[in-house]
């Protein structure tokens, strides 16, 4: 039994889980079967005894035949029994015995009480009563027997439970542990090492996988042989002391105790032959005496040429690392010793290296400033593409070829793909025997191509007959941009452009005079492909073509982040297709009331316009939407053509709805139409439907344009969530009137329009007695043409 190997744990003051763990352990390892599973091989010496026929040849009887096979036979014992000493590496002794049978050769595994030296040898028959494991037998298989079979048979035959614990000095960073405080210990004290992973290695290099528990103990099950102890590569821990166990050929449990030797930080600074910081690269340091189941450490040098790595105790070789053939090293063949000590200071090493090839960094930018990304390239000793090249890569994110080269006159290859939107290139480049070389940037060309621009709006409908312009954001002489070109999408919302990839674009949407589909809008772009999507948003109103127009707007609490945009919206179309035009227009904003601009359309004269939009600007946003009693007044304007509604679609349409446009639309004599505007309606939703249905009912249009809701934007100043708001500031008490009063509404086709009128005039305003007179029905007198004049029809809230 070797020396630092024992039946039983070794005492410890005051540990009584510790010593109880370790009876357990034993106890478990004790269970298992020894040998053929008899009690008679438990704690047992063992031996191999290989029997082969001899002294027979001896008789004077014998044959000269038989002489010859009693050679043969000993040479084959002979042989059996150098292989058997190799495989276990004398740990098992192999004795030959000479046996009086004809043929024989026989191998047994036999308890050490039966060796020969102890009296005469026991053999055949009489060895198996004794209870031998016979393992092979000629007589009975006639044939020759195999080594290997037999390695395999004593393996499993011959096993032996070995318990380790593994102890350190040195625990590694962030980890905490007890040390264990031994009899009669003496020097640094020991901590039980958790979850460290080592190898339990033969000569034959067949590996056993052992991994720590928590109190530092693994298991293996082992034959007698001599194994070496490594630990696992990328451990804090160099090697096991001892660093090789014996395992004797006695069945019993076996127990060693492995101290951990934690590896040494060294750093490592490299240098090329100008003293100049080599920079990625990668150093392979070897152990100059390779121990089984050794890798070699690889790191890879920083920006400033140093790393910091962990290497065991002893000799090490440090090496070029690289995988690339020795026709390509960036250096000279390198091989540089070191020896890292134990000690506990920290070691720093310098190794110098030659360069044969200069790291180089050419910068590939197009000539919008844009770099050129992800491309092939290649280097080679000249413009022959058939030469095997020098080197190879593609250039970085930014554009940088990163390339390690020889000293000489080179040419550059850069090789897009297909899809990309560079154009292959060629230039010289030359690299000096100090590392400079030139160029180190160069332009790189783009692809003219035709790019299918697909416009569409935020909800991925396509936006037809959009009329825009692109335009160039710079010239290449440095001089101011050149005017645009005018595209209009087709009716799916295509245009088909040449344009140069990579080039900065502006996409412009230009604001029009008489009124635009889409929203103006300037982006700035640039593409590396041949096909480009575009967002473009609807204008709220779009094209007016009739001349008499209503805007209804709704004005309740869920408009209030769009309430600006909507107003802005009516203003511009009213300057924009109804100033000056011979047009009439009226406004109606409506909460649960409604308020009106004037009482009838009136002229869009410049007076008029103003008016309106200092009538836009005093609305509010506030309470519930009364949409059926606001469409009933709406189309109670029997000039008018058509009715622009503009929601955010908060109230439901329902069928009673429904039917009231239809009654309403059918009964007027112009048979206006109902144009909705539903604001961030989503297509296929309950709003956008219920909108549709309501233009369809009087073939007006639908449109749906997103707009940017300010989530940020609260109600007005002293008004709290829910409370309705009056739409204007100057509305008072009388002059609001009753819903009855909106049915019983007169129509106003008499009264007078086109008439301007001061805004400050008292007569502007009406009472509600005024407004329900017989005579105001048909007398302009009643209904003086005051184009300003705010009138509001519906019942204000209890309390107002």
């Amino acid at each position: 039994m070797p020396a630092n190997a024992s039946r039983s744990p070794s005492k410890s003051g005051g540990r009584g889980n510790e010593s109880a763990a370790r009876r357990r352990a034993y106890q478990q390892s004790e269970s298992l079967s020894f040998g053929d599973g008899s009690p008679r091989w438990f704690d047992a010496n063992f031996y191999i005894q290989v029997e082969h026929c001899g002294g027979i040849a001896q008789q004077s009887f014998a044959a000269f035949s038989v002489r010859l096979e009693e050679e043969l036979y000993q040479k084959k014992a002979q042989a059996l029994k150098e292989d058997l000493d190799s495989f276990f590496e004398g740990c098992i002794e192999v004795v030959l015995v000479e046996v009086p049978t004809l043929y024989a050769l026989e191998v047994r595994v036999m308890r050490e009480k039966h060796h020969p030296r102890h009296g005469s040898a026991v053999f055949g028959e009489e060895a198996c009563a004794q209870g031998a494991k016979t393992l092979f037998s000629k007589v009975a298989c006639k044939k020759w027997p195999k080594a290997d079979e037999l390695y395999v048979q004593l393996q499993e035959f011959t096993r032996i439970p070995v318990s380790f614990r593994v102890l350190c000095t040195e625990l590694p960073p962030g980890v905490g542990a007890t040390p264990i405080t031994a009899e009669g210990a003496a020097g640094d004290p020991l901590f039980p090492l958790e979850n460290l992973i080592f190898k339990v290695i033969h000569s034959t290099g067949t590996e056993h996988r052992c991994s720590t528990d928590g109190e530092g103990r693994a298991t293996q099950v082992l034959f007698p042989a001599k194994f070496s102890l490594v630990c696992e590569e990328g451990s804090y821990y160099d090697r096991l002391d001892p660093g090789e166990i014996e395992v004797p050929s006695l069945f019993r449990p076996l127990q060693f105790v492995l101290v951990a030797k934690m590896k040494k930080v060294c750093s490592f600074e490299v240098v090329d032959h100008l003293d100049r910081p080599y920079r990625n690269f990668p150093l392979r340091l070897t152990r100059r005496k390779q121990s089984l189941g050794s890798v070699p450490l690889e790191l890879l040098t920083k920006g400033h040429g140093r790393v910091k790595g962990r290497l065991g105790v002893g000799r090490h070789i440090a090496s070029y690392g690289g995988t690339e053939d020795s026709s390509s090293l960036p250096v000279e063949p390198l091989s540089h010793d070191l020896e890292v000590l134990d000690i506990d200071a920290h070691q720093s090493f310098r190794i110098c290296v030659k360069r044969c090839r200069f790291l180089c960094e050419i910068t590939l930018r197009t000539r919008f400033h844009e770099p050129a990304r992800g491309c092939p390239f290649f280097v080679r000793s000249g413009r022959k593409r058939l030469q095997k090249p020098l080197a190879s890569g593609i250039t970085s994110s930014k554009g940088v070829a990163s390339v390690e080269l020889p000293p000489g006159k080179l040419v550059f290859f850069l090789e897009p793909e297909g899809t990309s939107p560079y154009v292959p290139l060629q230039f010289e480049m030359q690299v000096g025997e100090m590392g400079q070389y030139e160029p180190k940037n160069y332009q790189v060309e783009t692809k003219s191509v035709n790019v299918n621009l697909s416009l569409i709006t935020p909800y991925g409908e396509p936006a037809p007959n959009c009329e825009f312009e692109l335009r160039a954001c710079f010239q290449e002489d440095g001089t101011a941009p050149e005017a645009g070109l005018s595209f209009c999408s087709d009716e799916q919302g295509q245009v088909l452009v040449a344009l140069e990839l990579l080039e900065p674009f502006v996409f412009s949407v230009k604001p029009s005079s008489d009124g635009s589909e889409y929203m103006p809008q300037d982006i700035s772009f640039l593409t590396d492909r041949q096909a480009l999507t575009i967002v473009v948003v609807r204008s709220l109103l779009g094209r007016i073509s009739e001349d008499n127009v209503v805007f209804v707007v709704d004005a309740s609490g869920s408009m209030q982040a769009y309430l600006e945009d909507v107003k802005s919206a009516v203003n511009l179309a009213l300057m924009q297709q109804f100033h000056k035009t011979g047009r009439c227009f009226n406004i109606l904003a409506f909460t649960d009331y409604q308020v009106e601009f004037h009482g009838d359309l009136v002229d869009a004269t410049p007076k008029n316009v103003e008016a309106a939009m200092r009538f836009c600007q005093q609305v509010q946003a506030g309470g519930i939407s009364n949409l059926a009693a606001a469409l009933r007044l709406a189309f109670s304007y029997k000039s008018a053509e058509a009715i622009y509604l503009i929601t955010d679609g908060e109230s439901e349409v329902k069928e009673e709805l429904l039917t009231q446009v239809q009654v309403q639309y059918l009964s007027h004599p112009l048979r206006p139409k109902l144009h909705t505007v539903g604001i961030n309606c989503v297509p296929g939703g309950a709003k956008n439907r219920g909108l549709q249905r309501l233009a369809q009912l009087t073939s007006g249009r639908f449109r749906a344009p997103c707009l940017e809701q300010d989530a940020g934007e609260g109600l007005p100043p002293g008004v709290s969530k829910g409370e309705k708001v009056k739409g204007l500031d100057l509305l008072d008490n009388h002059f609001a009137t009753t819903n009855q009063d909106t049915r019983d509404l007169l129509p106003r086709g008499g009264r007078g329009r086109g008439k301007d009128v001061d805004l400050a005039d008292d007569r502007s305003a009406t009472t509600d007695e005024e407004d329900s007179s017989p005579g105001d029905a048909d007398s302009e007198v009643g209904w003086p043409g005051v184009e300003s004049m705010f009138r509001i029809v519906g019942f204000r809230a209890s309390g107002g």
